[in-house]
């Protein structure tokens, strides 16, 4: 089970000829021009879970157009309008990234502050109002994300000609929205039935049951667990109305088997692996006088990220 969270963030678009709004004169019908329009203005890849074992990756479309009176030539560079590189939430490890232009097969990341330009980069040639969309795939490096929330870089996609000469830029948000998110398993003497784990209790008898059981938790923060008995607390003998109670704790923290046991999780933001699993103890109580026979009862264990 996990909780979800959404956050939208928006990026304005900038057209200006070589960044000079100062310059309140018209460009000469000779002059090239370009006017960039983002598709969406905010690159963000939306509701990841960091344990579903996938790279998070989208696609997104720039479209460049020639708002000018003479033939554009430049190349489509990246620049960060404030480092450090990576994703961040504003404080805290950044998560890096890579941009590629697909179009032409280049990478055009900003890791030193903007995007590589070397003699074989191709440059986009525009006619007088003409346009071309490129396409491009953001792609974040999934062992980087620190916890859950929504990591972002604010960035600038400029049209650079020869000689660092900006034809125009439009401004641009990358992000990654990470969701709460938890998996649980179990670890020791346990064997598996039809999907379910089955725990082998031994010959019934008071007393603490000396079986190695334990419960690992991955999360991306703070988590509850819930523990649910089918039988409140009880082991049954098939269908019958003989049964047998028992108690349970984990990690040291005794369950109440009555309800829904609710157990909190260590509290805190960021990655969390329980570097000691938690050990599961069972203690059964009376056990005398009841018929012979196979006693159970069925435990679910849920997490839940928060």
């Amino acid at each position: 089970m996990m909780l979800r969270q959404s956050l939208t963030l928006a990026a304005a678009l900038v057209a200006t000829s070589a960044f000079a709004q100062a310059n309140t004169q018209a460009p000469a019908q000779t002059d090239c021009l370009v006017r960039i329009s983002t598709a969406p203005a905010a690159w963000m890849i939306r509701s990841y879970d960091p344990f579903s074992g996938e790279t998070p990756q989208a696609t997104f479309n720039i479209t460049f157009i020639n708002d000018g009176g003479g033939e554009c030539r430049f190349t489509p560079i990246f620049d960060l309008s404030q480092p450090p590189f990576g994703l961040s939430k504003g404080a805290g490890k950044e998560i890096g990234y890579q941009l590629v232009n697909l179009t032409d097969s280049q990478n055009v990341t900003p890791w030193a502050g903007r995007s590589m330009i070397t003699p074989s980069t191709p440059q986009l040639v525009l006619a007088p109002n003409e346009s071309k969309t490129l396409l491009y795939k953001l792609v974040v490096n999934q062992e980087g994300a620190p916890g859950a929330g929504t990591f972002t870089q604010d960035v600038t996609i400029e049209a650079q000609g020869q000689g660092f000469t900006s034809f125009g830029g439009a401004r641009l948000v990358l992000g990654l929205e990470v969701l709460p998110s938890a998996r649980i398993g179990l670890a020791g003497a346990y064997s598996m039935n039809k999907g379910q784990a089955v725990v082998d209790l031994g010959e019934l008898r008071t007393g603490l049951v000396q079986t190695p059981l334990q419960l690992r938790v991955n999360s991306t923060g703070s988590y509850d667990l819930q523990v649910v008995s089918a039988n409140s607390g009880k082991l049954r003998l098939g269908s019958t109305d003989w049964t047998v109670p028992y108690t349970i704790s984990i990690g040291g923290h005794a369950i109440n088997l009555s309800g829904p046991g609710l157990l909190a999780g260590p509290t805190g933001t960021g990655y969390r692996s329980d570097s000691a699993p938690m050990p599961i103890q069972f203690v059964i109580g009376d056990a005398n006088d009841r018929r012979a026979g196979t006693y159970s009862d069925v435990i679910s264990i849920s997490v839940t990220a928060r």
